[in-house]
């Protein structure tokens, strides 16, 4: 008995010109009730393939072809990210969707293969972003999700991180660095038990030991992964670590806690406390950053929230 053919809907913005395609892609009818060929496995995108790829309203491809096409999108990221004939908002829409799927695939399935690769491209895709001269903290925000959840959070704080470290000097490998630190400085967290970091509510003392156990359980998947470089290991197991030396997993103070450390620690505040969670609003830019300021003096470095201020405050 012949296997029916079962289909997925894909982003059919991510489909590049000048690029050959290693998957069929399928349309419907009118009344979605028939599934055609629109083109062939092995067909090179020309600009008329873009025209008609416009006119289509939803795009598919055979289940069985989906890694194809992951690793498709994937490898065409900075592409899209660098491409002058798609608008700021469009491309920064694109990247975070595919870094939202990527990281849902990173903390289901921390130790598998080709996570750094995936996640590089994440990064360079928004470090592509965020160095255009259409980026501002304003169009960043607007791109961020706004209601609380790890693998989202995680990218906040990734968008966040480049555009601060961008602002106060960093460049090029150092941003690349830092971007890859901060996309994964909360995947220990999917070694803790789902329920905890999903409670509504104030943890238990219990519950707060097992929570803090998630920058060393990053770190270690980060080495499984291949990371060797210090500052984004650093940056992954430092996260949480506070300049009065109460912080965890190390009790590290003062310049102890690397640069990294420091500003992935702010932005990762920052987003805590602008997203919605199930137990909470989210605050405005300027309550969270005073709460920062007021009552965080001695665990966050303040000239890392000054810079923050300022770059918040220059780009409204």
């Amino acid at each position: 008995m012949k296997k029916e053919k079962r289909y997925k809907a894909i982003d059919k913005r991510l489909i590049t010109e000048g690029q050959k395609i290693e998957f069929s892609l399928y349309e419907t009818n009118v009344e979605h009730t028939v599934m055609s060929l629109f083109l062939q496995s092995e067909t090179v995108i020309d600009g008329d393939n873009k025209v008609k790829l416009r006119e289509i309203e939803h795009l598919y491809i055979d289940e069985e072809e989906y890694d194809s096409y992951q690793k498709y999108a994937q490898g065409h990221l900075q592409t899209i990210a660098t491409s002058s004939e798609i608008a700021f908002t469009e491309k920064a829409s694109i990247v975070y969707k595919k870094a939202s799927e990527v990281m849902d695939e990173l903390f289901t399935n921390p130790d598998a293969l080709g996570n750094i690769e995936k996640s590089q491209d994440i990064v360079d895709g928004f470090v592509s972003l965020i160095l255009q001269e259409e980026s501002t903290i304003a169009s960043i925000m607007q791109i961020a999700a706004h209601d609380y959840y790890t693998h989202t959070h995680s990218i906040n704080v990734s968008v966040y991180t480049l555009s601060l470290a961008k602002f106060i000097g960093l460049k090029d490998k150092d941003l690349e660095d830092i971007g890859m630190s901060s996309m994964l400085h909360d995947l220990g967290k999917s070694k803790v038990d789902w329920e905890i970091i999903n409670k509504n509510g104030k943890l238990t003392d219990d519950e707060c030991m097992q929570m803090k156990k998630h920058p060393a359980a990053g770190y270690d998947i980060a080495l499984k992964m291949g990371i060797t470089d210090k500052r984004i290991l650093s940056g992954i197991r430092s996260h949480h670590e506070k300049l009065d030396g109460n912080g965890y997993p190390d009790g590290l103070k003062g310049n102890q806690i690397s640069l990294f450390a420091r500003i992935i620690a702010v932005c990762d505040v920052f987003d805590a406390l602008t997203t919605k969670r199930t137990y909470k609003d989210a605050m405005s830019s300027f309550t969270a950053i005073k709460i920062m300021k007021d009552q965080m003096g001695e665990h966050l470095d303040r000239r890392i929230i000054d810079g923050l201020v300022k770059m918040v405050g220059g780009n409204k």
